[in-house]
């Protein structure tokens, strides 16, 4: 196992971020005439407690100083991060600010020059509120499967993710749920990878894309299967590829919140009012069934009995659900551990959605979320709208946000489904919570609520 570097450090003199930059071109700065921009890629928000959050910013190809500065936004005059932070080009920013009031809505906004320059300038700007212990409205957002990182920038899947985003960001969410499957890059599911290239290419674009929800709406991912994190490879290998993901998209570690979770931010849990979200990851911990029978790089197991979130993740699960005392309790993975769609290698492949309920480990799952008073798993993976319900439970997946495959029933199984691509809008109140499909057009086209635990 190699040690993690540090997120400031990793990118310092590193080929692969001139890689990213490659493979990212213009995105930021399509028009030739626009003064360059201080920071490559815009901020993004992370971590939310009750008095902190994570900020995060990429410097572009010139060395850096900045400062950031917030306030409540019933505030006239801003608090200022001192001293400056200074940094080379192509490194993150990272700024956690803390001894914040809960439940309180802050702006913030990064003053920064280049090091030839004098004065300090508005280069960044945002706003976000602290976490909710009360139970309380509000607004969050599912999107899943960009790929980003598998397309050409200015083509139609891209096109997809800019205007699922631009939709998204016009919810006034309170915080985005990101269900997997957000990068791939060529190999990043067949191969174990050797170098950083790829996935720093995949991370940096996927950033810029979700740049302008994520500089005002903090961002909790999960890991899909095109993350280079699969468990049919060798540890070392994995933790090459982590150490990307969790300097471009930082999640909760197991001591971010109570609910607890990894130190390598792939599965947690947290709370948001009166609201429990479990987010799970059913790659990294499924081992390959048989190496030498397997029949091609690109199966994951050969056994749909062998998806497995492994034995610490799952009895971590069951704490965290026997200790529930929220009202809403949801679960998120990228897709079921087990498997039952339309045909025999779509089944291995984890498709089905609630057709899976009963299959290998996710019937174990599913037990537990009927035990415990889960309304909801979300889930991504099969590129199309979904709402199936077994026990009360609803199986619910938000479409794709970018992914251009839309899989059938010959592929999925499933009798009821919408090939849309789109985002969920998530509205909770203490009466019930409703999940609400969006179009690529922004428009309304289905929803269902779920009505709070009885105790």
């Amino acid at each position: 196992m190699i040690n993690p570097v540090t997120r400031r450090s990793f990118l310092k003199g590193s080929a692969a971020v001139s890689a990213a930059v490659a493979l990212s071109g213009n995105a930021l700065h399509p028009q030739d005439s626009s003064p360059k921009a201080v920071f490559y890629l815009p901020p993004f928000l992370a971590r939310p407690t009750e008095n902190s959050i994570f900020i995060s910013v990429l410097t572009n190809d010139k060395p850096v100083e900045a400062i950031l500065e917030y306030r409540r936004q019933s505030d006239e005059s801003w608090q200022r991060l001192d001293p400056p932070e200074k940094a080379p080009e192509f490194q993150f920013l990272n700024w956690d600010l803390k001894d914040l009031l809960p439940e309180t809505r802050y702006s913030y906004r990064i003053l920064a020059k280049r090091a030839s320059e004098s004065d300090l300038e508005s280069a960044a700007k945002g706003s976000f509120i602290t976490q909710r212990k009360s139970p309380a409205s509000y607004t969050a957002v599912l999107i899943t499967d960009p790929h980003t990182g598998t397309f050409a920038e200015d083509s139609g899947p891209v096109l997809t993710l800019d205007k699922v985003i631009e939709n998204a960001s016009k919810e006034k969410a309170e915080f985005v749920l990101a269900l997997g499957d957000n990068v791939a890059w060529n190999g990043s599911r067949e191969y174990a990878q050797t170098n950083t290239q790829g996935a720093v290419g995949a991370y940096a674009m996927y950033r810029s894309h979700i740049g302008p929800l994520t500089q005002s709406c903090p961002h909790f991912g999960i890991i899909g299967n095109w993350a280079g994190e699969s468990g049919k490879f060798p540890e070392q290998n994995i933790r090459l590829v982590t150490q990307i993901r969790q300097a471009f998209l930082p999640n909760p570690n197991e001591t971010t919140y109570p609910q607890g979770g990894n130190k390598w931010e792939d599965y947690y849990a947290f709370s948001w009012g009166d609201v429990l979200y479990v987010m799970l990851n059913i790659q990294t911990y499924s081992e390959p069934s048989d190496l030498g029978g397997m029949d091609s790089l690109s199966s994951d197991v050969s056994r749909v009995e062998d998806w497995t979130i492994g034995q610490e993740q799952m009895a971590w699960l069951k704490n965290t659900l026997q200790n529930a005392t929220e009202s809403y309790r949801f679960v998120c993975m990228h897709h079921p551990a087990g498997g039952n769609a339309g045909n025999p290698h779509d089944t291995l492949y984890g498709r089905g959605g609630a057709r899976c309920w009963n299959s290998g480990e996710q019937l174990k799952i599913h037990n537990l979320m009927k035990q415990h008073g889960v309304q909801v798993f979300f889930y991504g993976h099969d590129h199309v709208f979904v709402d199936d319900v077994v026990d009360d439970i609803h199986y619910t997946l938000p479409g794709s946000c970018g992914a251009p495959w839309k899989f059938t029933k010959e592929e999925t199984g499933y009798e009821r489904y919408w090939p849309d691509s789109g985002h969920a809008r998530l509205e909770v109140t203490p009466e019930k919570a409703t999940v609400t499909f969006v179009n690529l057009e922004g428009e309304d086209f289905y929803d269902f609520s779920v009505s709070p635990i009885k105790t």
